[in-house]
């Protein structure tokens, strides 16, 4: 007596028959009051009431049935563009949105729920929550979007002062150092790491490697320093004695000699060579 029904269904009365002890089969002469919307397009209640009577006129009980015409259908989001975005920190971000539809509702776009949000300043992986839910309560399957801000930005070093520097042996150097800089972590000057060393001391081309990376492990370009240390200074000879000797013909000459010295190698007193001869 009791028939379940989803909208969209469509029905057929199964019917009903009547027999009279007197008249028989009634069947043809039943009358049914009451109706169910055709093909269901209406969620609700539906009663039938059969009714009929004898010839004599006496009328049989009415018999009812009930149609329950439901709505228990969810309604389907599909989301606008791509499940998972992925952005650059900085970047900005417009949610694509989604749409909502329903078997028996229709378009439900404008009645989805979003939760969650996304912070481009920050690197992480957020979360978009999408739900609807059509007018007899059904619940759709939420939805999800995965927004990953993402700092793949390395960072730029800059030199302070040039990139090559001359020095004579002897002089003091100390490093003019560089400059960092993120996107996301801003100044990272503090953070650089200094490879090689100079030796002013000893003549020959160093080099200074500057390194960083961000707190997300992007390694800016090295940056190179190079310092040549070079003698240019020449050594000093001091004749030992006059710088000009007489003699008389016939006398014995014996050269006093020179001494030599430079700032880098010292004494060169024994490299000291002579031109030149006193007859």
């Amino acid at each position: 007596s009791s028939i379940t029904l989803e909208v969209g269904d469509s029905f057929t009365d199964p019917g009903a028959t009547a027999s009279d002890t007197v008249d028989g089969v009634l069947t043809n002469s039943i009358t049914v009051t009451g109706s169910v919307n055709w093909e269901t397009a209406a969620a609700g209640t539906y009663t039938l009431i059969y009714n009929v009577s004898d010839d004599a006129g006496n009328a049989a009980t009415p018999v009812t049935r009930t149609v329950v015409v439901s709505d228990t259908t969810a309604p389907v989001i599909t989301l606008t563009g791509d499940s998972s975005i992925t952005l650059e920190v900085g970047d900005s971000f417009t949610d694509p949105g989604a749409t909502a539809t329903d078997a028996v509702d229709g378009v439900l776009t404008d009645s989805i729920v979003v939760t969650g949000s996304v912070n481009t300043a920050a690197a992480g992986t957020y979360t978009l929550i999408y739900n609807v839910s059509d007018e007899a309560g059904n619940a759709a399957t939420q939805v999800t979007r995965t927004v990953v801000v993402s700092d793949t930005t390395a960072p730029v070093i800059t030199l302070t002062g040039d990139s090559s520097i001359t020095l004579e042996v002897g002089d003091s150097f100390t490093d003019p150092g560089a400059t960092a800089s993120d996107t996301v972590d801003g100044v990272l000057t503090n953070s650089i790491t200094v490879t090689g060393s100079v030796n002013t001391a000893a003549a020959g081309t160093y080099t200074l490697t500057y390194k960083v990376s961000d707190e997300a492990g992007n390694a800016a370009t090295p940056v190179t320093r190079t310092v040549v240390v070079s003698d240019t200074t020449a050594p000093v000879i001091t004749l030992t004695g006059d710088s000009s000797i007489t003699l008389e013909v016939g006398d014995s000459f014996t050269d006093p000699g020179a001494t030599a010295s430079d700032t880098v190698d010292g004494v060169l007193t024994n490299s000291i060579t002579v031109t030149g001869s006193v007859n």
